[in-house]
Order: structure tokens, then sequence, then C-alpha cells
């Protein structure tokens, strides 16, 4: 794991520098985005299995939990790509109204930058399902394992930061300190969701 954040971190730089140096297209500046936020969950895992609570192991394993878990982070990870796709695309404020979209559920006009905008928001609302499921699950059969049910609820008090910040992003006009914490708050989300995923899957 440390070989790979090294190698992560060393990359991330590297295109981090030529994107800004090449005003390299979208999809460049995308993958860079998505890179940190693999970076951040190299760190955040290496942190874990190194803490004592990893080292002396966890009760049983859940299947049910672990799928659970491991398809909410990979929805939220997807979630953060399609922000970043949303921001350097410049489709953050293609919808200006929230939560309706140009005062309707479905927008009744389109374009790629709405259409990206609008896939954000429908994503926020699956993430908001899945991350429901997985802290109702945690809570209702592993109310005792406090490792559990921490990250759990941590994860829903997340979520409810995200789409206040999320509403506010777009009802601001994108105004840069609110902006800026929706998209730190997006990677606090992942890793949360990340720990529960690693401790789910713990023997």
């Amino acid at each position: 794991l440390g070989y790979a954040a090294l190698c992560a971190v060393v990359t991330q730089g590297i295109l981090g520098g030529i994107t800004v140096l090449w005003y390299l297209p979208d999809p460049i500046s995308i993958a860079h985005a998505g890179l940190a936020q693999l970076v951040f969950c190299l760190t955040v895992t290496i942190a874990l299995v190194t803490s004592a609570g990893w080292k002396r192991g966890y009760p049983a394993d859940d299947g049910t939990l672990q799928r659970i878990a491991l398809v909410t982070t990979v929805a939220i990870y997807l979630q953060i790509l399609l922000g970043a796709t949303m921001r350097h695309t410049g489709a953050g404020l293609a919808i200006p109204d929230f939560p309706l979209a140009f005062g309707h559920i479905v927008p009744p006009l389109w374009s790629s930058a709405i259409a990206i905008h609008y896939a954000h928001r429908v994503g926020a609302l699956l993430v908001t399902l899945l991350v429901l499921a997985s802290a109702g699950h945690v809570v209702y059969h592993h109310r005792g394992r406090v490792e559990l049910r921490r990250p759990a609820l941590m994860l829903c008090a997340l979520l409810v930061a995200q789409i206040t910040l999320g509403a506010l992003t777009v009802l601001s006009g994108k105004q840069y300190v609110i902006n800026s914490l929706h998209v730190v708050t997006g990677a606090i989300v992942l890793g949360t969701s990340l720990v529960l995923t690693l401790r789910a899957y713990r023997p």
C-alpha cells in the first residue's frame, strides 16, 4: 500500500503539472481529480490497516453489509467523478434552481451541460439511498459494534452536510467558499464510506 500511495502521489503531481502547463482537455483534468480521490483513499486505507483496532480484528463477517458498503463506496466515487466532470465542463450552473430543475422535476429542455448537471443530481439521490441502506443495516444488525456504528452514523451526518452544500453551491451561484467545502466534504464522505467498507470486510 505504501508503494502504491507513493506512485499515486508522484503520478498525481505530474498529471497536475502538465494539466496546468499544457492546458489539457477536460478528460485529463477530470482524471486528475479522480486520481486525487484515489490517493486520499490509499492514505485512509494505510491509516486504518495500521491502527490498533484493525490489528485486533473484528467479529464475524456480514456478507450483506459487505456488498451494500462496497456498492455505496463505488457509487460515491463515481458521483465525485461526475461532479468533477460537471465542474470542468462548466456545467455547475446549467440548472440554476434547486431542488427543482427549471421549475420541474425533469428539465423541460436539454443540452450536454444540463444532462451532466442533472445526472449529478440523480447520482446524489442514488448515493443518498445507498448510504441510508448501509447505515440502516448497521444500526439494525450491528448496533453494538462501535467500529461499524460510528462511521455509519458519521456518513449520514456528512451526507446531510454535503446535500446542503450542494444546494447552496447552486443557489449562491457557485460561491467559491461553499463550492470548495462541497468538494472537500465529498472527499470526506468517500473516506468515511471506505472505512466502513474495509471494516465490514475485515475477518
